[in-house]
């Protein structure tokens, strides 16, 4: 399953197992990577990436006063996100940011990747829960979060 080439249709796609990106599995839990998998809450389960998915993406700024409760975001903030959105959503992985080789904080006290299954039942869920998602924010940071929107248009392994 390391590159399938979907020849049926004139657009190439390139599919790759999850672990296989990630290297050795151990590795993002090492980098203190939480994922949840849609149907197996609070467990990590190989996902597809294939050019063309989309994926939301949300750093929240850090600074010196700047706070992230990872537990409340494990495991409150997540299964809320995933009990609303359901099955529009494939992947879902959180990750703390890391001190830079020369000691200096990292510019984002957390990352957040959510693997988008179904981009219109991803939305149609976005527009009757975002507020209430939103409002829970407060509840395990101050930080500043930045969100985007991004489709796949390359993968490459080695």
């Amino acid at each position: 399953m390391a590159q399938e080439l979907d020849t049926a249709s004139t657009e190439q796609t390139k599919t790759l197992d999850r672990r296989e990106l990630l290297g050795a599995a151990g590795t993002a839990a090492v980098a203190g990577v939480t994922a949840v998998a849609a149907g197996a809450p609070g467990t990590a389960r190989a996902a597809e990436i294939e050019v063309g998915q989309e994926v939301m993406t949300i750093v929240y700024r850090n600074a010196p006063d700047a706070r992230f409760d990872f537990d409340y975001y494990e495991k409150t903030h997540m299964p809320l996100i995933m009990d609303r959105y359901g099955s529009s959503i494939s992947r879902f992985e959180l990750r703390r940011g890391q001190p830079g080789a020369d000691g200096a904080p990292p510019p984002f006290i957390a990352t957040v990747t959510i693997w988008i299954a179904d981009g219109e039942a991803f939305d149609r869920a976005a527009a009757q829960y975002q507020a209430a998602i939103r409002a829970d924010v407060t509840k395990f940071t101050n930080a500043e979060l930045i969100a985007q929107r991004d489709r796949i248009v390359g993968i490459t392994t080695s």
